[in-house]
């Protein structure tokens, strides 16, 4: 809640910080000044859960930040958070909140050829998937996938509402990272927008 947007409603990485913090966790950052384009995390108050494409990709499709909030944070592509400074101890991480974008939603439920994309509308056996890793002095610890969308086994599934994962099975963390897999690929590469909106990470610290 304590970042700093700019007038749209967002922090994408173009002040080359390369990060921002909150609660002593730094969110890492990329950003392409050519190209005016970013990676890994970025954060937002944006709430447009009706506008389909690339130009909306800031928006998360409840229309509020977790338990109400006005921000949150954005993983795109693949994002990495490094946890809090271990002055007094170590830190397990215990919890997040998870939502899809709503640029990421509409792709999905509609396909997002006419967008600018080229994404398509998901069907029988589809899924798109997040999968969070934790790392202690560069060793993963462990890793879990959360299913954004999911249509295997009869089931129609797209995420639409701020969802707690228990990630602590990752354990004792110093990096934790968010990557992206889909069905719908091209040549290797995803045509699923690749974007996770998160929240109220919680963490324990370990004396």
């Amino acid at each position: 809640e304590g970042v700093t947007l700019n007038s749209k409603g967002y922090w994408e990485g173009s002040d080359l910080s390369g990060a921002f913090i909150s609660m002593n966790s730094t969110f890492k950052n990329r950003y392409n000044a050519v190209w005016a384009s970013w990676s890994g995390f970025a954060c937002s108050s944006n709430k447009d859960t009706l506008t389909s494409g690339y130009g909306n990709q800031y928006s998360v499709v409840n229309g509020s930040g977790a338990l109400n909030s006005k921000q949150f944070a954005i993983a795109y592509d693949s994002a990495a958070l490094t946890c809090p400074a271990n002055t007094y101890g170590n830190f397990n991480i215990k919890s997040l909140y998870i939502n899809n974008s709503t640029y990421a939603y509409l792709g999905l439920k509609n396909g997002d050829y006419g967008t600018g994309g080229i994404g398509k509308k998901f069907t029988t056996g589809d899924w798109f998937k997040v999968t969070i890793k934790g790392y202690k002095s560069n060793l993963l610890t462990s890793s879990l996938d959360v299913y954004l969308a999911d249509f295997r086994d009869g089931k129609s599934i797209i995420l639409k509402a701020w969802t707690k994962v228990d990630v602590s099975l990752l354990g004792e963390v110093d990096l934790v990272t968010f990557t992206f897999d889909s069905t719908d690929k091209s040549g290797g590469w995803l045509n699923t927008p690749a974007y996770v909106c998160i929240d109220n990470i919680e963490f324990t610290q370990t004396i």
